[in-house]
């Protein structure tokens, strides 16, 4: 790539990054909550998660995908299906008071990691 393709390129990357999705919102919720230093560290979990996408990626899972639309769509519909199940399970949950004394327990950052992880690769448009 030429010198101004990264010039564009970079900032828009930023810009993409900055658009509220699962990924940030949770980010933003675990530091509200735990606080800004802990939420930085737990987001390794997330940089796991885009560091093996990008390595599939590479490997060429991106080209089956390409190549076989019906494997594609078998896998967006499942991924979709997925997000349906996880929209049921918060529809029937029980609704809580919410706490405002900030006595929230304190999670562990390796809890937090796994979170940011398993939120980040279940929704990999959201990078």
């Amino acid at each position: 790539m030429g010198l101004g393709t990264w010039l564009l390129f970079i900032p828009a990357c930023f810009a993409l990054n900055m658009a509220p999705g699962p990924n940030n919102l949770l980010s933003m919720h675990n530091a509200a909550r735990q606080g800004l230093r802990t939420a930085c560290l737990a987001a390794t979990g997330r940089l796991l998660a885009f560091a093996g996408m990008i390595a599939l990626a590479a490997s060429g899972l991106a080209l089956v995908l390409q190549a076989s639309a019906t494997l594609f769509l078998i896998i967006k519909l499942a991924g979709g299906a997925y997000l349906l199940w996880l929209a049921l399970q918060l529809w029937r949950s029980p609704v809580g008071e919410t706490d405002t004394t900030g006595s929230e327990p304190r999670l562990s950052l390796r809890r937090l990691a796994r979170q940011e992880f398993w939120v980040a690769a279940g929704n990999p448009n959201d990078g």
